[in-house]
């Protein structure tokens, strides 16, 4: 087997990727019967409240893909140790993971580079058994604090693409392949040196998911030598017999488990139709399965473990290639405070930001505005958008009904105008909105308690490059320090600016009329700069179409033009690797695409929309400006889930738009919290 050839999964839940199956298509998830976009129904196992499941991107992202790694939990955090880099290597690396900050520190390294293979903890040490490079090998290793680790035995044949539970002093390997069978027999080991048969599987199967729960291990999916499964197998370490128990929606190899306060989760793995986002919620009391929620980026052979009371889907690949990403998984009381959030970072406890409560939202009432057949389900929060023709900011919740609208009488100073916003983002900390009046050539900022713009910079009506002027400023960002950062169009430049200073504080770009596309010097109309999970932006040129990714001194890291895309706007990150952008044209798209250009997936049929912002669920959520309508769109089905206006006429009037020409979510949801631990400072 070459290093490519993926080996399995590991740990309490781990898992593996797309070997046999295809990965074709993008945000291919298993059939959802319905879209629980913040949880599933109420769990009311135990005293207390009844609690829901919540899933939402970490605020922060590992520093480097993996997939096929073990993870394991230790006094620190936890442990990652192993797996296949980006380039299809094995790690011999272990590393040690703050899963509330992200931060990361190497603590050892393996005695064998390793992918694939299982993980236990026994009596207090972490184990990685099996998995392989080019072969499945039978090696057993301890991990020893920053040090090298040591191998302490080995199985009795090699074992790859295996899984391993932990149940007090004893743990258990469970399936695998040694690189020509399938593996039946579950060992079982008190110190990682002997082994014994403690069951034969009914199903032999390898990439499978495993738990343990009730002294009982449950095995999800996996491979078996006529494919992929959707057998959900018991086993009874105490009588050594295991059976079918159940059948999951659809066969999936590669899933990955995480167990909650006696609930197991099934999330993510591989299926016929490509790579899932769909978390199943499974009831070992009753065998019953049913869906939980949808993961932000869909993966499998993921690795994962529990700290605290929260469990983290970490790495992982979609479509075959590793990802950065990490996943929280919580439990938090039921009920609409539950409901209005997908666990935000900032809900979820993380250090991204300190967003305030929405006490100047108005209660929503009266009759929901939206088109047929939209489903509010999909949206995890309220919606601010820029009603540009309106020349109105309006948030709106995920019925259609109106809970908040700037300005309304009063709220401007004697001769204060705020005409025509094309783009409006709340601040880091959720207390400001920041608007770009592109087309009144300045850039304000509102609070929204008050309902007051409390500082502007620029000359509305007045075009200029210099002090105190901008020329059609787009897609202003407001950092956690209170610094703005701004696209200025037809300046050819990014500005930064530090309020209440009304002069530049720097520009990245040479001011002038000659748009050209040679970053950092200049910029071919540069129209966004979105903050990145790695602290730099990836900022938009609607000339020659480029996409680059820059930090804020200038250090371009790369450049793309997205192919078949005529008009890029606003592009931004949905993970690393992996970028969104509108099609600025009639007819219009939505594209994402990698950092070489090539598109990974599109969608058109729209009016030129003009930015589109990734959702938790994996649903995009885009303005159609001149469609008149806000929408949310399904990557997988190709349709729009969700709609606020009437297709192709313009109003003002509830349930009505006129150019909707940007969009937000309500904190701490919203793009500037959710990156506000990542967010690059000037």
């Amino acid at each position: 087997m070459s290093a490519r050839r993926q080996l399995g999964i590991a740990v309490a839940v781990v898992a593996a990727a797309c070997t046999v199956l295809s990965c074709t298509g993008p945000h291919q998830a298993a059939p959802k019967p319905s879209r629980p976009a913040h949880g599933d129904s109420q769990d009311d196992r135990g005293p207390g409240p009844a609690l829901a499941l919540q899933v939402a991107p970490a605020p922060y992202q590992l520093p480097s893909s993996v997939s096929r790694e073990v993870v394991l939990p230790d006094a620190a955090g936890l442990l990652i140790a192993g797996g296949l880099t980006p380039s299809g290597a094995s790690a011999s690396t272990v590393t040690s993971l703050d899963p509330v900050t992200g931060a990361t520190r190497a603590a050892g390294r393996l005695a064998q580079a390793t992918h694939d293979a299982a993980g236990l903890l026994l009596g207090g040490r972490a184990f990685v058994l099996g998995g392989g490079t080019a072969s499945s090998v039978p090696t057993v290793q301890a991990l020893i604090p920053g040090g090298q680790a040591a191998v302490t035995g080995a199985l009795s044949q090699a074992r790859s693409d295996s899984s391993g539970v932990s149940a007090g002093a004893v743990g258990y390997v469970v399936g695998g392949y040694d690189g020509t069978r399938w593996n039946p027999q579950v060992l079982a080991t008190a110190d990682g040196q002997h082994f014994r048969v403690a069951a034969r599987l009914a199903v032999p199967v390898r990439y499978a998911a495993s738990a343990i729960a009730d002294g009982r291990i449950w095995v999800f999916g996996g491979q078996t030598a006529a494919g992929p499964t959707d057998v959900i197998q018991r086993i009874d370490p105490a009588t050594g017999t295991a059976a079918v128990a159940g059948h999951l929606p659809q066969p999936v190899q590669g899933a990955t488990v995480i167990g909650l306060r006696g609930w197991i989760y099934v999330a993510g793995g591989v299926t016929a139709q490509g790579t899932s986002a769909t978390v199943y919620r499974f009831d070992p009391v009753t065998a019953r399965v049913s869906v939980a929620g949808e993961l932000p980026v869909p993966v499998g052979y993921a690795g994962a473990a529990a700290a605290g009371a929260a469990g983290y889907l970490i790495g992982g690949e979609d479509r075959g290639r590793p990802v950065p990403a990490v996943t929280l998984f919580r439990l938090v009381p039921a009920g609409p405070a539950a409901a209005g959030s997908q666990a935000s970072p900032a809900a979820a406890g993380s250090q991204a930001s300190s967003a305030a409560p929405a006490p100047w939202l108005a209660a929503a009432a009266g009759p929901g505005r939206l088109a047929p057949g939209s489903d509010p389900s999909v949206l995890p929060a309220d919606v601010l958008i820029a009603d540009h023709h309106n020349n109105r900011l309006l948030i709106i919740d995920q019925y259609g009904r109106i809970r908040w609208e700037f300005p309304r009488p009063g709220d401007l100073a004697p001769g204060q105008t705020f005409l025509q916003p094309d783009d409006a983002f709340f601040s880091p900390d959720g207390r400001l909105i920041i608007a770009t009046q592109e087309d009144d050539q300045v850039i304000s900022v509102i609070s929204v308690a008050r309902s007051r713009i409390i500082y502007r910079y620029g000359v509305p009506g007045t075009p200029g490059s210099g002090p105190g002027h901008l020329f059609n400023p787009d897609d202003a960002m407001l950092t956690p320090a209170g610094v703005i950062i701004s696209a200025d169009i037809k300046n050819c430049r990014l500005v930064i600016i530090t309020p209440p200073a009304h002069t530049l504080t720097r520009v990245i770009g040479r001011t002038t009329n000659a748009c050209q596309h040679d970053p950092p010097r200049r910029f071919g109309s540069p129209n966004g700069a979105f903050p990145m999970t790695d602290g730099h932006y990836l900022i938009t040129e609607i000339n020659g179409d480029w996409a680059d990714e820059m930090s804020l001194s200038g250090r371009v890291s790369w450049s793309a033009s997205p192919h078949g895309v005529l008009y890029p706007s606003d592009s931004n990150e949905i993970y690393p690797g992996r970028y969104l952008t509108a099609d600025y044209s009639d007819p219009g798209q939505v594209v994402e695409f990698n950092s070489s250009g090539r598109v990974l997936w599109r969608m058109g049929g729209f009016n030129q929309p003009s930015l589109a912002l990734p959702l938790p669920g994996g649903d995009i959520l885009l303005n159609d400006d001149f469609n008149h309508r806000v929408c949310v769109v399904d990557p997988a089905t190709h349709r729009i889930v969700w709609q606020y206006g009437h297709t192709g006429t313009a109003g003002s009037g509830p349930g009505y738009l006129n150019d909707p020409d940007g969009v937000d979510l309500v904190p701490p949801d919203s793009l500037l919290v959710t990156h506000g631990a990542t967010m690059g400072a000037p």
